[in-house]
């Protein structure tokens, strides 16, 4: 503990990836050096209870009141966590710059709970483990989604591209290519995950299930062979996609414009409405980057990055 402002940021992820639905997960980082993604900051005071301000350029999607505000909710299954462990935890003042949409696609849930407890970890002299770290977070993304699911947590906390055990806090690095580009886009509107999952079936034919599986295994050989043009081919979603594509207008026509431009791939981050393309050449990311700007966005609060993984994760800045 110490009498100066601790801020720790936490990258925005992409989920699914396209072939490893709530099991895959990338964080991302725009390649003009700009932070996209939330920012928790602890000030230095002890107040009688956790005091929570917002800011940044999407604090009006949150709700007023802090105890509906999941930063707050961490900060109290962080306090009791910690304590259990022995640790001499009081209530903060905690500033979160919001700075990721929300329902956008991009882990924004994620983001809000990493910064959090990483930052609160820290500022406690780390009295959780990473392991105890990551199951709380688990949780507390689980209670907003409504099952455990860490294809957004685990990159956001580690980095990279993560493979995530559904229903459990195991997860395990996958090696990303480095010369790939990712060029993200959202359009300016909101898609929660819960309604994304309604449109999703309640089971899948076994056809289905075995091409998928078999995709799946596949990308992640070519991944460890370095054989990236075959990885990218895989990277195509049989189970939420073709079901999703309703809720994304012009989705369809942006998957055929970025294709013919030479994109390697392209599919719907996370839940939507956020989508991406991954690119091996900064001209056709450019590009890419340019049309969606021209024929995605819906409003001007939209915004495009061109990215690289982001290898770091979750950080003190």
């Amino acid at each position: 503990m110490n009498d100066k402002i601790l801020t720790v940021y936490a990258p925005a992820s992409s989920g699914n990836v396209s072939v490893g639905f709530d099991a895959l997960g990338l964080a991302l980082a725009p390649v003009d050096g700009s932070l996209l993604g939330d920012c928790v900051s602890i000030m230095p005071g002890r107040p009688d209870d956790w005091v929570l301000c917002i800011d940044g350029p999407f604090e009006h999607a949150l709700p007023t009141d802090q105890e509906q505000n999941i930063v707050i909710t961490s900060c109290r299954r962080f306090e009791k966590a910690a304590r259990a462990a022995g640790a001499d935890v009081h209530p903060l003042n905690i500033t979160l710059d919001k700075r990721l949409p929300v329902g956008s696609g991009l882990g924004s849930s994620a983001s809000s709970i990493v910064a959090t407890l990483v930052a609160l970890n820290r500022y406690f002299n780390r009295p959780l483990d990473r392991p105890a770290l990551l199951q709380l977070m688990a949780e507390m993304e689980g209670s907003i989604s409504g099952e455990i699911h860490l294809d957004n947590i685990a990159p956001c906390l580690l980095g990279g591209l993560r493979l995530c055990m559904p229903g459990s806090a195991r997860q395990y690095g996958l090696p990303w290519p480095g010369h790939w580009q990712t060029v993200v886009a959202w359009p300016g509107t909101r898609l929660e995950t819960r309604p994304a999952r309604e449109v999703l079936p309640a089971s899948y034919d076994r056809k289905t299930v075995v091409a998928h599986g078999a995709q799946f295994a596949r990308f992640v050989h070519h991944l460890h062979q370095g054989e990236t043009v075959a990885a990218a081919g895989c990277m195509s979603d049989m189970l939420a996609e073709p079901y999703r594509m309703s809720l994304l207008p012009g989705f369809e026509e942006a998957r055929d414009a970025l294709g013919g431009m030479g994109a390697l791939a392209t599919g719907i981050s996370g839940s939507g409405p956020t989508i991406f393309c991954v690119a091996d050449d900064s001209r056709v990311a450019e590009s890419a980057a340019q049309w969606l700007r021209q024929h995605y966005l819906q409003n001007d609060k939209g915004f495009v990055h061109i990215c690289r993984a982001d290898l770091a994760g979750a950080r003190e800045v």
